[in-house]
């Protein structure tokens, strides 16, 4: 079961359809009573590994413009980082019982089929007007707002990749530079997350050999659906993944 969970973590959390509201619904559907916090973590430590791997390059390009004197970036990453940080730190122990119903995941994924969608009208609106994918780059007032736009994502069923990528292009920002920059996003969003919760799993007795294989194929599936995402964006992704997100809401809606 665990590395079913695993498996939908390493698809859902890149994929814009969203990896909590999926595992909480999966959890529901399969009377799942494990140990949840130690599979959080081991689940996020394989995105996280994923996002590192696939932007690795980008990674070593940034730190080494950080380096030469080149902070923009940096600082746009940082602003951008602020307002799920002050959400996450200030809201987490009212937001983590909304984890337990999946009524809310559900609710949430439809939430998140309509930024999908409004996203996609926007990234056609730019394709008509400009005959190209071509978009501003981002600047500070953008990393703000979309920084809110993954704080928001923070509830369950609501798509921090989608709601962050779609929240670029409703602004005019490029598909990739706005992917790009919402994957780089996620880097201190999700390591922050796992930071706050070593301490209770090392009180808890951390985890053993199932949720380390968790972890690996977390990390190999997350790959592999991250780099389908950067090649399909600008193909129509977002349609298709908002008319799954609406219907897995629907059902989830139905049966919970």
């Amino acid at each position: 079961m665990l590395l079913v969970l695993a498996l939908i973590q390493g698809v859902s959390e890149f994929l814009p359809i969203s990896s909590d509201g999926h595992l909480t619904l999966a959890q529901h559907l399969m009377g799942f009573e494990g140990a949840n916090l130690a599979v959080d973590v081991a689940l996020h430590l394989g995105t996280l590994a994923a996002v590192l791997v696939v932007f690795r390059r980008d990674l070593v390009s940034i730190v080494r413009r950080f380096l030469g004197g080149e902070w923009r970036e940096p600082l746009l990453l940082v602003l951008g980082s602020v307002p799920a940080a002050l959400v996450g730190l200030g809201l987490k122990e009212q937001l983590e019982p909304l984890f337990a119903s999946g009524r809310i995941a559900a609710a949430g994924l439809l939430v998140t089929a309509g930024f999908l969608a409004l996203g996609e009208r926007a990234r056609r609106r730019a394709l008509d007007v400009a005959g190209a994918n071509t978009g501003r780059p981002i600047d500070w007032k953008d990393a703000l707002v979309i920084g809110s736009a993954q704080a928001f994502a923070i509830l369950p069923g609501v798509s921090r990749s989608g709601t962050t990528i779609a929240t670029a292009l409703l602004r005019g920002v490029d598909a990739t530079a706005a992917a790009r920059f919402s994957f780089l996003l996620s880097i201190p969003a999700v390591a922050g997350a796992v930071l706050l919760e070593v301490p209770d799993l090392v009180h808890a007795g951390g985890f053993g050999r199932d949720l380390a294989l968790a972890v690996v194929l977390t990390f190999v599936v997350g790959v592999l659906a991250l780099r389908v995402l950067l090649a399909w964006l600008g193909r129509g992704a977002f349609r298709w993944c908002a008319l799954y997100c609406a219907g897995v809401g629907v059902l989830g809606l139905v049966l919970l």
